[in-house]
């Protein structure tokens, strides 16, 4: 009898746990919703740029420091800076890019916003830029993608 007291009481707590986190769970029907438009469209945008390829993107080169996402990047690091259209407000973060240039690939970190970037534009750090073509080049055209 007291396992079967036991077990039902088991039953009836587990039920009543259920039963709070689907009610939890459950879409708001008030005044508020979580969905704005504008929230919506920086998700459609960010998603959009992960999707997307960068052809003939114009790449120059910067020092590595103290970084817009919060972080510190050394003058070994393989980080890229991108666009303030393509940054978002951080929503690239540390996503895993690659760059193609000259028949070489390479990957890299976003860590940083290039204020003076437009669209697919990107400052990529010394060691990273000196990895496709030497420094003196100073601007070069390639390709990247978000991984």
């Amino acid at each position: 009898m007291f396992n079967s007291s036991r077990s039902l009481v088991l039953t009836l707590f587990n039920l009543l746990a259920l039963s709070s986190a689907l009610a939890f769970a459950a879409p708001h029907k008030g005044k508020h919703h979580s969905g704005s438009s504008v929230t919506k469209k920086l998700t459609e945008s960010a998603t959009d740029a992960l999707e997307r390829r960068y052809d003939n993107a114009r790449f120059t080169y910067y020092d590595a420091g103290e970084n817009a996402c919060g972080g510190y990047d050394s003058n070994r690091d393989y980080v890229i800076a991108i666009s303030p259209s393509l940054y978002n407000n951080g929503a690239h973060c540390y996503k895993t890019v690659t760059l193609q240039y000259n028949g070489q690939q390479v990957k890299a970190k976003v860590t940083d916003e290039c204020p003076g970037c437009k669209d697919a534009e990107a400052d990529l750090s010394r060691p990273l830029f000196a990895h496709l073509a030497p420094l003196d080049e100073g601007v070069i055209y390639g390709q990247w993608w978000f991984d």
